[in-house]
């Protein structure tokens, strides 16, 4: 077995649902959410016209350097397609300046993309003590792969990300974080936002750091792939995930196709974990020695090559309540255990959790009521 921990690198349940809300968002998050998302009494806002990335760029310029934060506002529906990076600093080339500032990029399905001819270059860098606010657009086909650091191949998150009604597509990092970087010490929050057909090294989809927040909100993590662990979302730091769909992302070699936490603690609340796949053990998610605390969520029809189709744990612990564990597969391994759930470390337990249909076993070993 091969595990692997990056350091850079209908009852009470919806009352918990909601109560795991109100305690667990991280205390950075909530301390700073009166900053941030640039547009507020005194800011800046400029618009862009469509299609114009010279006038994008600038307007990011300015919105760095106004003291009361900046609003760049896309048009509707446009399309913004960069040729060339904006600025090379310390971790690589990015299409758009590095956001030091109270940035906020604003638009109505507006799109800003990497054009498939251009040099690699992610979308957007912030910058630690940096904020940037993305709301109603898309940022598509970042490739962090080319000096400096390879993560982050939509944005690598530094300093502090929000993001509303947004998309993060079609971007690829050779090393943390296909869409999104959330590098140590940074904070991110998204809302109705969807992170999809991005590829990592460690995490495909979003890479959470050792030190890092991050609280996710509703929206879909979807056909993400990391060659490595985490292809949905590779967790380290301290995350919520709450009311997101977590489908149709693997890993390509290794642990967690939906979702890998080690190290940090990981909340997961009223959401769907479904038909993801991993190269190894856990197909929907593996613990590999986080406290991971799951309520109200639906983990189905995910496989592992390996043990652990819905759940496996090998570290730390494991409480889940109010769950359904169903249609889970485990492909092979040591006996061919654990179609839902598999333990070879740690502790799981069990809470009005329903675990059935999985297969070749619900739990291996038993716990509790579940058994072989």
């Amino acid at each position: 077995m091969r595990l692997v921990t990056t350091t850079r690198g209908f009852i009470p349940v919806i009352a918990l649902a909601v109560s795991a809300w109100a305690l667990s968002v991280p205390a950075s998050a909530e301390e700073n959410r009166g900053g941030g998302g640039g547009g507020g009494n005194g800011s800046s806002q400029v618009p862009v016209s469509c299609g114009d990335v010279a006038a994008l760029v600038a307007a990011v310029t300015a919105a760095n350097n106004q003291p009361s934060g900046g609003t760049v506002t896309l048009a509707t529906g446009c399309v913004y397609t960069l040729t060339s990076a904006a600025t090379t600093g310390a971790n690589g080339p990015d299409g758009l300046p590095i956001i030091t500032g109270d940035v906020t990029i604003t638009g109505l399905g507006a799109t800003i993309r990497r054009s498939a001819s251009a040099p690699d270059f992610r979308i957007a860098e912030v910058a630690a003590g940096g904020s940037l606010t993305v709301s109603g657009i898309t940022l598509a086909n970042g490739r962090a792969d080319a000096g400096g650091t390879a993560d982050g191949g939509g944005i690598l998150d530094l300093g502090r990300l929000t993001t509303n009604r947004a998309t993060i597509t079609g971007s690829t990092a050779s090393g943390l974080g296909g869409g999104i970087e959330v590098a140590s010490g940074a904070i991110a929050r998204l809302s109705a936002t969807d992170v999809t057909h991005n590829t990592g090294g460690d995490g495909g989809g979003i890479h959470i750091n050792t030190q890092a927040n991050a609280t996710i909100a509703s929206g879909n993590i979807s056909d993400n792939t990391a060659v490595n662990t985490g292809g949905g979302v590779a967790n380290y730091g301290q995350t919520l995930i709450s009311s997101v769909a977590v489908k149709r992302n693997r890993t390509t070699n290794f642990e967690g196709g939906g979702i890998a936490t080690d190290a940090g603690p990981l909340t997961i609340s009223g959401s769907t974990i479904q038909q993801n796949t991993a190269g190894s053990f856990g197909g929907g998610i593996a613990n590999l020695g986080s406290t991971l605390n799951v309520l109200g969520t639906t983990v189905s029809n995910n496989t592992a090559t390996l043990n652990g189709g819905g759940l496996f744990n090998h570290a730390g612990s494991a409480q889940l309540t109010g769950d359904s564990i169903t249609g889970n597969t485990a492909n092979g391994g040591p006996g061919n255990n654990g179609g839902g759930i598999f333990v070879d470390g740690g502790t799981v337990t069990l809470n009005a959790t329903t675990v059935t249909g999985n297969n070749p076993a619900n739990c291996q070993p038993s716990i509790g009521t579940c058994t072989t």
